[in-house]
């Protein structure tokens, strides 16, 4: 993985030197539990997938669901945005996701619709996700959904659903009566940061995932010559958001890493926006992400190239594995790129974007995917999931409550 930086003048090697020296205690707490496999701290999300029953787990339902074409995910937030985020990098086209997350009578007739093309119910499987096991959306989709499945198919359907969330609530106590796959997860780990629990890694296995190699990632963030980048990361951060910076852009350069832009989102602003502080005071600083792709570069672009003051953008891109296309050297229509592969071009358009926003004085962090894919979304979200943690620590915030989320609820 790839990561550089071009920065604000203000944002000086002694801030980050001062935040390194904050986060100490911080940094050897977490090293430990690793060590010593802590199950009992929020910080656990970031090692969980060394479980051993979470591996037996997943085999199991690699063996029992091998006849998947179809997965349906009912769940909302942390409960699909991780699974969304890696599956539209990785989607060859073996599995088809559909994902029911707000309340959509449309959406679930869709899905309804496709679901009832199939000739066997072994055909598909659908996840119910809700750690709390109380989300209204999660419910009213499940809900309608199931009892639609039901009333056509008959009961058979049961064996093809699986529940996962905190054990003992009344969800799972639904899922035992009809005699459903029930998957707990740690209570300790929060929704958001759930993809490397059952939340993410059920899906994903289902979905034909490299599961394997997305958790060889996502442990080696734990390494110093990563966690190192994040404490780097992590105190540019928090030197943004002291300056008063106001918009943080994630700007997925290739379009495939739009949901991975969502999920992040998520996570910076649950993690982040707080009223009120550790320490009870109200907390001033504030920063809204939003998530742009390159169509941004056609249409909100001549926004952000004008000097947009207080935006700090965070580009996130890779060169595709599989497919890569030339431009005919006969070309009528592209006759100044004639010869050259889709990805030069992108690499070129990625390169001049970079050159503009230097000469502009925009400050953004750049991360390019090096390794394969798998690996490289493992390893970017652990990384994430820990940065997120840190700046948090140095603006003094708890990073794994979220108190107004329950407001409309």
């Amino acid at each position: 993985m790839f990561i550089s930086y071009f920065d604000d003048k203000r944002v000086v090697e002694k801030n980050r030197t001062a935040a390194e020296k904050k986060l100490k205690t911080y940094r050897d707490q977490i090293a430990t539990a690793i060590a010593e496999n802590t199950k009992t701290i929020s910080e656990y999300s970031l090692f969980h997938c060394k479980d051993f029953e979470l591996h037996e787990t997943l085999a199991a339902v690699k063996k029992q669901f091998k006849s998947v074409k179809h997965v349906v995910l009912v769940g909302i937030g942390g409960s699909s945005l991780g699974v969304e985020a890696i599956h539209q990098v990785l989607d060859r086209g073996a599995v088809k996701l559909t994902v029911l997350d707000t309340v959509s009578a449309h959406a679930i007739d869709l899905a309804l619709k496709e679901l009832l093309s199939y000739k066997k119910v072994e055909q598909y499987a659908i996840c119910i996700i809700s750690k709390s096991g109380k989300t209204t959306e999660t419910l009213a989709n499940a809900s309608v959904l199931l009892d639609a499945l039901v009333a056509e198919k008959g009961e058979s359907v049961y064996k093809q659903i699986m529940v996962i969330g905190d054990a003992g609530t009344e969800l799972m106590h639904y899922a035992k009566k009809r005699g459903l796959m029930m998957l707990a997860m740690p209570e300790v780990i929060g929704g958001r940061y759930s993809a490397a629990t059952a939340v993410g890694l059920v899906p994903l296995t289902l979905l034909g995932h490299d599961v394997d190699d997305f958790i060889a990632g996502y442990l080696d963030a734990s390494e110093e010559r990563f966690e190192s980048l994040v404490v780097e990361s992590a105190a540019r951060i928090a030197s943004y958001y002291k300056l008063k910076y106001h918009h943080y852009n994630f700007f997925a350069f290739e379009p495939r890493l739009a949901a991975l832009g969502a999920w992040y989102r998520q996570l910076f602003a649950e993690s982040l926006g707080k009223e009120v502080g550790m320490q009870g005071k109200p907390v001033t600083l504030a920063m809204v992400p939003t998530i742009s792709t390159a169509v941004e570069l056609h249409s909100v672009g001549q926004l952000y190239l004008s000097g947009v003051p207080d935006t700090y953008t965070d580009f996130v891109t890779f060169d595709d594995e599989f497919i890569d296309m030339k431009i005919a050297r006969t070309s009528k229509i592209a006759s100044t790129l004639k010869g050259y592969s889709l990805q030069e071009v992108t690499a070129a358009l990625y390169g001049g974007v970079m050159a503009a926003y230097q000469e502009r004085q925009l400050p953004y962090r750049a991360t390019i995917f090096e390794e394969s894919l798998p690996y490289s979304l493992g390893l970017f979200m652990a990384m994430r999931l820990r940065e997120v943690m840190y700046v948090a620590k140095l603006l003094e915030v708890n990073a794994f409550d979220q108190p107004n989320v329950e407001l409309y609820k």
